[in-house]
């Protein structure tokens, strides 16, 4: 068969997959880009810090070595002219020195009076970590003395610990405000060479991960599309077994129906037969057999228009329901004459509140009527009939049809739902075996529930519909 075209809904999806896949991959991309940059930008600025504390603590070393055994701190602006040693060397645009216990010591460069230091930085500063970060304005206007034309528009602050080269005791701390153009300019130089790096190798990504997923969606699209070839083929076949089904349920209920007017045929051909002996005996039994012969054909009526009702019923798939009272009252119904007849009692009881399918229920009404035409046949006169139908185990449906019979006879059980010799005048031995083929026609069974001197009694089992 032809290849199924995709729905447009499949190629949206995929289209939307890839759009969703190139959107997490960009995402992931800046994230890294952006710890990357972030981490960057620290060392720059970790590398301003580090070289300002190197040189400090080389002006704190030769400080000491002037001072000799006089403690730094016990010399007034020591520590001062020590940081203002280190400034020489630096963009240093304003300083100010902090005592070992946070207090402002001394400045240099600054007009006014600047905040003190938040206590997270003198944490960090006092545990001996040095540590910088960038400004893109002062923090106050005009605080720092900067020469006129030489403003600044970005400033790095830097903290510096303070030691002592000999001891190690904690001196102070110096923040020293340094020009941050430098700075910014490498931060932004090395920031469009990252995204840059991060743009192309998004781009590269991308494409790459666009063609292997356009790739895996042909070859799943391929994969699709020899499922929908199969699967319309396992439909098609499907449709053909239960077509054959149909057909095969045809044939089952054809023989059935041939079944059935072997017995009236086969009456009828008695009737002719003793009708000719009355003709030629000139007796008076004329109108007896003639009523014989009516009754016989009323039966065969009855029984053609039962096997049409269920071949109509198979196609055209009718869709009513029948309770299990209906079927029984149905089945009671076409052989309350015969069991008049023959003087048996015939007596049924079924669910009022239990229904289901009409054509699974016809097909029952089959079975359940030759059921009990046996057991009208195999009762004495006098004798007792009984249907019933109801629920089960398992929530299942079933009918029951029992008699106070003699009970099968042993060629007969022996040979259970096949076809055998029987021992009725004019039968086919096919009763049983085609009853057992409509039960599972109609997705059940028929089971031998008991047979001995007391009765036979048999049940059609139905299982639920889905």
């Amino acid at each position: 068969m032809p290849p199924v075209a995709p729905p447009h809904s499949t190629r949206f999806a995929h289209a939307g997959v890839l759009v969703l896949t190139v959107a997490v991959f960009a995402g992931v991309v800046f994230a890294v880009t952006f710890q990357l940059r972030t981490g960057l930008r620290e060392q720059i600025l970790q590398r301003e810090a580090s070289t300002l504390a190197a040189v400090a603590a080389l002006q704190l070393e030769n400080r000491a070595v002037e001072y000799g055994e006089v403690a730094m701190a016990e010399v007034p602006g020591a520590l001062l002219v020590a940081v203002l040693r280190t400034a020489k060397f630096r963009d240093v645009v304003a300083v100010r020195v902090f005592d070992a216990r946070g207090v402002l010591n001394s400045s240099d460069g600054i007009v006014g009076e600047m905040e003190s230091p938040a206590p997270a930085d003198w944490r960090r500063v006092a545990g001996g970590a040095s540590f910088a970060r960038l400004h893109r304005r002062p923090p106050q206007e005009d605080l720092f003395l900067v020469p006129p034309g030489q403003e600044e528009d970005a400033f790095v602050e830097a903290w510096v610990p303070l030691r002592s080269g000999r001891t190690g005791a904690q001196l102070g701390a110096a923040q020293f405000w340094l020009k941050g153009t430098a700075a910014r300019g490498e931060i932004r130089g090395h920031d469009r060479r990252l995204w840059l790096l991060a743009l192309i190798g998004w781009a590269a990504g991308s494409a790459v991960i666009v063609g292997a997923l356009s790739w895996s969606f042909r070859r799943l699209e391929t994969a699709n599309r020899e499922l929908r070839s199969r699967g319309a083929d396992l439909e098609r076949a499907n449709r053909e077994l239960v077509l054959a089904a149909k057909t095969s349920a045809l044939g089952t209920v054809t023989a059935h129906l041939m079944h059935e007017l072997k017995n009236p045929i086969a009456g009828l051909e008695m009737f002719v037969a003793g009708q000719a002996g009355a003709t030629a005996g000139n007796g008076g039994d004329a109108g007896v057999e003639l009523a014989a012969a009516s009754e016989l054909t009323r039966r065969l009526r009855t029984m053609v228009n039962d096997v049409v009702s269920v071949l109509r019923d198979e196609q055209s798939a009718a869709t009513f329901e029948l309770t299990c009272a209906e079927v029984v009252e149905l089945v009671l119904a076409k052989v309350q004459a015969e069991a008049t007849a023959r003087g048996v009692t015939v007596q049924g009881t079924g669910a009022a509140e239990l229904a289901f399918a009409g054509r699974r229920a016809n097909l029952a009404i089959l079975v359940l009527r030759n059921l009990a035409q046996n057991a009208i046949e195999a009762c004495s006169r006098g004798g007792h009939v009984r249907i019933s139908g109801g629920e089960g185990e398992g929530r299942r449906i079933e009918f029951v049809v029992s008699d106070d019979g003699p009970g099968l006879p042993d060629h007969v059980r022996a040979r259970l739902f096949q076809p055998c010799q029987s021992a009725k005048s004019g039968g086919s031995g096919l009763g049983l075996a085609l009853s057992q083929q409509l039960a599972q026609q109609a997705g059940g069974r028929l089971e031998l529930v008991s047979s001995g001197p007391q009765g036979t009694s048999f049940r059609l089992v139905l299982g639920r519909e889905a």
